[in-house]
């Protein structure tokens, strides 16, 4: 193995024999900087313009998935801002036709009781004319019978001979002068 004290000493010697590591060489100059505009040209045209071209191609493509990514942003804010509207909307509509339907409801309701109220006083307006025509039919069987009666009473008391139409005339004029001859007493 080649130790440091005797590399050093070989790096010295050669130094000293040829020269300075710093001490400028023209040869050297000219030749270093005709390698270096070689490479740079070299470089310019075969390598810098392909990785320039790749930058700019992935520059172009980060730029289009930016106003990609920009675009789907602003159609998911459009979107979601249709879809609250169409929501606030349907709100609206449930709102309103509940509203609609309880007004209905109690239109419904309203018009049912008028309805029954309605009924009830027309059966109560039949049956206050049944019980009135009853009534009539009772009061009139009661005077024909009451006729009858009065005929075959005043008839057996009397014992004269009237005739059926003579007797029921009397008992009629008798009746009908009845109620007045009533409200007097």
């Amino acid at each position: 193995m080649v130790d440091m004290t005797t590399l050093a000493r070989v790096l010295l010697t050669s130094e000293e024999a040829h020269g300075g590591l710093m001490d400028p060489h023209t040869g050297t100059i000219i030749w270093t900087v005709i390698i270096f505009v070689l490479l740079m040209i070299f470089l310019g045209k075969y390598v810098w313009k392909p990785i320039l071209k790749a930058l700019e191609d992935r520059e172009g493509r980060i730029r289009e998935s930016l106003e990609k990514a920009d675009k789907v942003a602003a159609d998911a804010e459009k979107a979601i801002a249709e879809q609250k509207a169409q929501l606030d909307k349907q709100r609206q509509e449930m709102t309103e036709a509940m509203r609609r339907t309880r007004e209905e409801a109690e239109k419904g309701a309203r018009d049912l009781l008028e309805k029954a109220r309605k009924e009830a006083a027309e059966t109560a307006e039949q049956a206050r004319r049944q019980v009135e025509e009853e009534r009539k039919k009772a009061i009139e069987q009661i005077r024909s019978e009451t006729v009858d009666i009065a005929l075959a009473a005043a008839s057996h008391l009397l014992k004269k001979t009237l005739g059926s139409e003579d007797h029921k005339k009397i008992v009629d004029e008798y009746l009908r002068d009845l109620p007045s001859n009533l409200q007097k007493h």
